[in-house]
């Protein structure tokens, strides 16, 4: 089978979304770089997060899946967690998230939920090992904890948006209907169609799925019930087409698709995401990424971003509000937006 991206016509429209625009940022800034020189070289950081003066950073194509910096010192403090299929190794790192005191590691090679504690990392305890492991049956693309149990965008028979897991990473229940703009598509056009990053927040119990293939976002609550969908700001529609083909393979053919949202992280009472809206070039590793949005929690625009350098992914400091990313242009290093 061939998936083939087709392109997109004005008449479609996604049911019960409403649509914002560019316009719709009252307040656009233009912010600039500043590179973080760390003593030792950065391998290809995607996921990070920053805990007080630490970045604990996900390495790929080193032998230790995580890399701890100290940002004062520009340092590297520690090495942890070894790539393997050991018991306490993982295969790969799917969501960073920390909560509070726990940080959740998942790893969708192995099904598995790591939860560690922060201070441990803060300690450059030696040995790192979770003080929970749960594994769940399914295989998904995203994973989140909530507050007593666990939400995924994972493959399951009953063609849901969203599975939800309780503290044991037992199936709850799934929930959510694929979002509708006027075309049957297959069970797996719609995964592909609709792959989305996802981030929660725990204090209003609201999930927000962001599109990657289209810009869509999806808003539900703890039970799994649609609050919101939010079409905007260039209204891209991801036009999927399973064909069969004689070897029975499945594969991914582009025809010029956009890229949308990426990244995205709950402070306080806003939601920070990063977007696209470029094309993908034929040696291009990652999406062009130059924008950065910021809504309130009923995704209403606030504050568009323009960056001065292109990034990866990003976090936002709790405290100073200061964005810290990773680029690849021309390597890659980590950078920082101060506002």
């Amino acid at each position: 089978m061939t998936i083939l991206f087709t392109s997109c016509h004005n008449s479609e429209k996604f049911e019960n979304a409403s649509l914002f625009s560019f316009e719709d940022f009252i307040i656009t800034t233009k912010l600039h770089a500043t590179t973080i020189e760390f003593e030792e070289i950065i391998m290809r950081p995607l996921f990070f997060i920053k805990s007080d003066s630490l970045l604990i950073v996900q390495n790929i194509r080193s032998n230790n899946m995580l890399y701890v910096f100290n940002i004062n010192s520009r340092k590297k403090v520690g090495e942890f967690i070894s790539f393997g299929s050991g018991p306490n190794d993982l295969l790969t790192i799917k969501n960073i998230q920390l909560a509070g005191s726990d940080l959740y590691i998942t790893d969708n090679q192995k099904k598995t939920i790591n939860n560690y504690n922060i201070a441990d990392f803060h300690s450059l305890t030696s040995g790192m090992n979770p003080i929970k492991k749960v594994m769940i049956d399914d295989y998904f693309t995203n994973l989140a904890y909530l507050k007593d149990g666990y939400v995924a965008t994972a493959i399951n028979a009953d063609n849901r948006r969203l599975t939800f897991y309780n503290s044991k990473g037992e199936k709850a229940f799934s929930a959510g209907e694929y979002p509708n703009f006027g075309k049957e598509l297959t069970i797996f056009e719609k995964t592909e169609s609709f792959t989305s990053a996802m981030t929660v927040c725990p204090k209003y119990e609201r999930i927000y799925l962001f599109g990657m293939n289209t810009d869509l976002i999806e808003i539900y609550d703890f039970q799994g019930i649609l609050i919101k969908r939010i079409h905007g700001p260039e209204q891209i529609f991801p036009h999927v087409r399973e064909i069969a083909t004689e070897d029975g393979f499945v594969r991914v053919s582009p025809q010029n698709p956009k890229y949308a949202f990426f990244s995205p992280v709950v402070l306080d009472d806003e939601v920070y995401v990063s977007y696209s809206g470029n094309h993908k070039t034929q040696y291009e590793e990652v999406p062009t990424i130059q924008q950065i949005f910021v809504f309130d929690l009923d995704c209403n625009p606030l504050r568009r971003y323009e960056l001065s350098k292109p990034i990866i992914s990003f976090t936002v400091d709790p405290e100073t509000k200061n964005i810290f990313a990773t680029s690849n242009v021309p390597d890659y290093h980590f950078i920082v937006f101060e506002q």
